[in-house]
């Protein structure tokens, strides 16, 4: 990132966020209560460390009941304790790892977080509803308990909401919440968005945030293939990928010119070990065979695409750990073929990109 060519807080330019590249991972998604306070767990910031990462973004879990219901709170079985969580964060402190948290919205029927959404009026005469400032009031105060979490375990970094697709149009509410948080917490504030997010939407609120947080799974290669047949695609070269995403760098700059000329960091990025998934990074459904080499290209790539954008802070694999049990991730005895990397050739890339920031 070239911070002469961009636009930083005055008052961060200083701030380890944006003074070097972030070589990051997702901690902890799903994760359920207890599961930071498992032994293995406490291994994984030094295993983190080893492995070149720098930046951790670490998930918390705060509930709601369905997508057209109004309240959030902490749930005894999803939600990790306050004690397991700051345990967690002084272990990837002690391991040179910066922090930025991120409470995950866990919708427990199931649904995605960005289908929360609800009607704007009501039809009868008398009756009065407003269910998008009931649960803005409950957002906002769990975002004050997260925020208090935050300043008093000095993290790094806060990211207000990601993937809230339905709720994103709703500006002057969504500048409320920033503005809570802001009286709480002294660190870099973001709001991590999609491609739909920024077609969808003007989001001019995102003037209030510190830096963007874009959750982006851009393709490398032309599918020309059925989802089905992932096992059957052909492979491709690091610079066969470069290629193919290099078109993307003009977007990248133009999303950051469009909101400020705002720095950016890929919040969300990663593919899983799998072949033919670089066709569509996100895929975590389908069947196919565990590749390795496919997903250390993926991100070499990535990292040569991007890395000498002047806005460019950097990424967040997705992810670190794996907490649910797919079936279909274990069927080929090469290798796990979800989105982890440790102990896969994608580790090797990482710890590269790492060393060269850090001979810089």
């Amino acid at each position: 990132m070239d911070k002469t060519k961009c636009c930083i807080p005055e008052k961060f330019a200083n701030h380890p966020l944006f003074n070097e590249l972030h070589c990051g991972v997702n901690f902890g998604f799903l994760a359920k209560r207890g599961y930071y306070s498992r032994e293995d767990i406490k291994k994984q910031p030094e295993l983190m460390r080893k492995a070149g990462v720098n930046w951790c973004i670490l998930n918390a879990n705060l509930c709601q009941q369905a997508f057209h219901t109004t309240k959030v709170f902490l749930d005894f079985n999803y939600s990790s304790s306050e004690i397991e969580l700051t345990e967690i964060a002084k272990r990837l402190h002690d391991n040179g790892i910066r922090v930025i948290l991120k409470p995950c919205l866990t919708l427990l029927d199931g649904a995605w977080m960005g289908t929360v959404n609800f009607p704007s009026s009501v039809q009868i005469e008398g009756v009065k509803k407003d269910y998008w400032s009931e649960w803005f009031t409950s957002f906002t105060e769990s975002a004050k308990y997260f925020s208090e979490f935050a300043e008093k375990n000095q993290l790094e970094g806060y990211i207000a909401g990601a993937e809230y697709l339905g709720t994103e149009w709703r500006d002057a509410q969504w500048r409320e919440v920033l503005s809570e948080i802001r009286k709480i917490y002294s660190g870099p504030v973001t709001y991590e968005f999609t491609f739909d997010s920024r077609k969808k939407y003007e989001l001019k609120w995102f003037e209030e945030l510190d830096f963007l947080s874009y959750s982006y799974y851009p393709p490398a290669c032309n599918r020309t293939w059925p989802l089905e047949e992932f096992k059957n695609a052909p492979s491709y070269t690091v610079e066969q990928m470069v290629e193919y995403l290099k078109p993307r760098r003009e977007r990248i700059k133009s999303i950051c010119e469009r909101f400020g000329n705002k720095p950016i960091a890929f919040t969300e990025l990663g593919t899983r070990s799998a072949h033919g998934c670089i066709a569509v990074p996100c895929d975590f459904r389908t069947e196919t065979w565990y590749d390795g080499e496919e997903q250390a290209n993926y991100m070499e790539a990535i990292f040569q695409t991007f890395h000498d954008i002047p806005q460019w802070m950097g990424l967040y694999w997705w992810k670190w750990d794996e907490t649910q049990h797919r079936p279909h991730y274990h069927t080929d005895p090469r290798g796990d073929k979800g989105f982890t990397f440790a102990g896969k050739p994608a580790e090797a890339v990482l710890k590269k990109w790492f060393r060269s920031f850090k001979n810089q």
